[in-house]
């Protein structure tokens, strides 16, 4: 097992596509800092927003469609915490569209280069081809939103400089504890998609959209039909599923919301990992 996670650790960091993802994170959190001080900008400008920005704050548990990134009324001339900074990044989804393309990638990549055909051979349990590339997917996911993170501060302090604090590290580490737990469900699904289809197109297209918000559509239709059949229960499957956890759940979410969002998102790692492990077993490889 040990040699197997240091042969995917080999590919994974030896691939340029990784490095390119990587260097995408860098970009996209200052990309995200600088789109945040220019909305901020606007809005100090435009004297009728002051007058209606109280009304322009959005609850953290109202699922959003696309790719949000709004900045917080009350950083317009006053402080800005890293941690809400953070947390309205992580939480518009940019993150895990990186997160799925680095997963479909690589797990595809080994198909086409025959990797994955000269070594089955030397594992009965095929089972355990899965584990390895989910710690290894585990350790990069971590990489990720460390540097993600990180990055982001500094950009802040680049571009507040004193207005900018990083204020209390517990919340914010309970954060991103919870969104790392819902970024690896979604590549621990996306990982799934990837050896039941073999196919990195799909795999992409349809991670990518579903992160975007294209089944809320689809979650409404079956919220109609679950609060017809029990009325006043006031049921929404998004807060059961990864894409809608991801966008919902930010720094200052309830508890409840905290641990709803991490159980979904290690139960999903769970399922989806046992599920690669029955398809990878149980079918030849080619």
């Amino acid at each position: 097992m040990f040699n197997l996670i240091q042969m995917d650790l080999y590919r994974l960091t030896h691939s340029v596509s990784t490095w390119v993802i990587l260097a995408f994170t860098i970009f996209l959190a200052v990309f995200c800092v600088s789109s945040a001080q220019s909305d901020l900008r606007s809005k100090e400008a435009d004297p009728a927003y002051a007058q209606e920005a109280p009304t322009k704050i959005t609850r953290n548990e109202e699922r959003q469609i696309g790719i949000v990134l709004e900045s917080d009324p009350d950083w317009i001339g006053g402080r800005i915490e890293a941690g809400s900074l953070i947390s309205t990044e992580i939480k518009s989804g940019l993150l895990v569209l990186l997160c799925i393309i680095l997963t479909a990638l690589f797990v595809n990549s080994e198909t086409k280069n025959g990797y994955i055909k000269n070594i089955a051979g030397q594992f009965p349990n095929r089972g355990i081809l899965i584990l390895s590339k989910l710690i290894v997917l585990a350790v990069c996911v971590c990489l990720m939103m460390l540097i993600f993170s990180a990055v982001t501060a500094a950009a802040g302090f680049l571009f507040w400089g004193r207005r900018f604090y990083m204020g209390s590290l517990a919340p914010l580490a309970a954060f991103l504890a919870v969104q790392y737990l819902l970024h690896l469900g979604f590549s621990a699904f996306i990982l799934f998609l990837s050896i039941l289809t073999r196919s990195s197109a799909f795999t992409m297209v349809f991670g990518l959209l579903t992160s975007c918000g294209v089944l809320v559509p689809l979650y409404s239709f079956l919220n109609r039909i679950i609060r017809s059949v029990r009325p006043g229960t006031g049921f929404d499957i998004s807060r059961y599923m990864l894409d809608g956890n991801i966008n919902m759940t930010g720094i200052n979410t309830a508890l409840e919301g905290m641990i709803r969002a991490a159980f979904v998102g290690i139960l999903f790692t769970l399922v989806c990992t046992a599920l690669s492990m029955a398809v990878m077993t149980k079918r030849d490889i080619r």
